[in-house]
C-alpha cells in the first residue's frame, strides 16, 4: 500500500530490497488478478526472487467482500470459496506461505446485514472446506483483526482459530487495528503460536469519547516496547509487515517508515 497505484511489480520489489525490507505483501485481485495465467503468476515470483525479496503475504479481500462468507446464500458462499481456492493456488505460485483473510463484515456503517452468531455459524462451517487445500499448498490461512465489527477480543479469536484444530488455519495479528478496543500486547500474549503474520500499525487514542485515528510509526500511543516483549515472550518468528499508505508528496516516505521499523526492532 505504501507504494503508487500503477507501480510495476517488480519495481516495488526493488524498491522494498533497497529500502531494508526482507519480504513484501501483495494483494489478491490487485497486483495480482485472479485472471492472471500460471506462468505469468510465476513470473511475479521470479521476479521477487531475482530482486532478493519474499511475499511475506497475500491479502484476499476483495473476493469476500463481492460473495461474503457469512452470506445466508450457498451459492454467494461457494463462489466466495472458489475464489480463496484461486488465491491458494497463486500464493504457492509465488511461494507465498500465508493468506491474510478479510472474512466478512456484519454491516455497512451503521446498517446490520447479517447477524454476528450467523456469521460465526456460517463462516465455521465453510473454512474446513479450504484447509486440505492449504495443507496441499503449505500456505497459512489466516484471518485477521479487521474492523468488521467481528472477532473483536483476543478470547473470541482465540476460540475462532481453536476450533479448527489446524496448522494450516491460524491468525493474521494487527497492531494498530486493536487499540480502539484493546491492547495488541494483551492479545499477543492471548493468542500466542497461533500468530503467523503481523501488521504493524500505530493509532493516537482519543482522551474523549470519539474515535481516535492511526498515526505515523513512533508516533501514537502503541507501547512498542510492551507489544516486542510480548511477540518475544510467545516466540513469535514471522514477518513483521508495515502497513502504511502511499504519499505523494513524501518521496522519503518509505525510508522514513523502514528507519522507524528498525527502532521498533531494537526494542525486542
Amino acid at each position: 500500500m505504501i507504494f503508487p497505484n500503477g507501480m510495476p511489480v517488480a519495481e516495488k520489489f526493488r524498491q522494498a530490497k533497497s529500502a531494508g525490507f526482507e519480504g513484501i505483501e501483495l494483494r489478491f485481485g490487485d497486483e495480482v488478478s485472479p485472471s492472471l495465467g500460471a506462468d505469468e503468476v510465476k513470473r511475479l515470483g521470479d521476479a521477487a526472487h531475482a530482486a532478493g525479496i519474499q511475499i511475506a503475504s497475500m491479502w484476499v479481500s476483495g473476493a469476500f467482500r463481492t460473495n461474503p462468507l457469512n452470506s445466508p446464500d450457498p451459492a454467494v458462499r461457494a463462489r466466495s470459496l472458489e475464489g480463496l481456492k484461486k488465491a491458494i493456488e497463486f500464493a504457492a505460485y509465488l511461494n507465498c506461505g500465508a493468506l491474510l483473510l478479510y472474512l466478512c463484515r456484519l454491516g455497512e456503517g451503521p446498517k446490520l446485514e447479517f447477524g454476528y452468531e450467523d456469521t460465526w455459524n456460517r463462516v465455521s462451517a465453510e473454512l474446513p472446506k479450504t484447509i486440505p487445500w492449504a495443507q496441499e499448498a503449505k500456505v497459512v490461512l489466516t484471518p485477521e483483526n479487521v474492523w468488521n465489527k467481528f472477532l473483536v477480543s483476543p478470547l473470541e479469536m482465540r476460540a475462532f482459530v481453536d476450533q479448527f484444530h489446524s496448522p494450516w488455519l491460524q491468525t493474521h495479528f494487527d497492531i494498530g487495528n486493536v487499540m480502539q478496543y484493546g491492547y495488541p500486547q494483551d492479545w499477543i500474549l492471548t493468542l500466542g503460536p497461533r500468530i503467523k503474520r503481523v501488521h504493524l500499525k500505530d493509532y493516537k487514542l482519543s482522551n474523549r469519547y470519539e474515535q481516535g485515528h492511526f498515526a505515523e510509526l513512533l508516533e501514537g500511543d502503541v507501547d512498542w516496547k510492551a507489544v516486542m516483549a510480548a511477540l518475544v515472550k510467545v516466540g513469535y518468528r514471522g514477518f513483521l509487515s508495515p502497513e502504511i499508505g502511499y504519499e505523494p508528496n513524501d518521496p522519503e516516505k518509505l525510508r522514513k517508515v523502514s528507519d522507524a521499523f528498525d527502532k521498533i526492532l531494537a526494542l525486542a
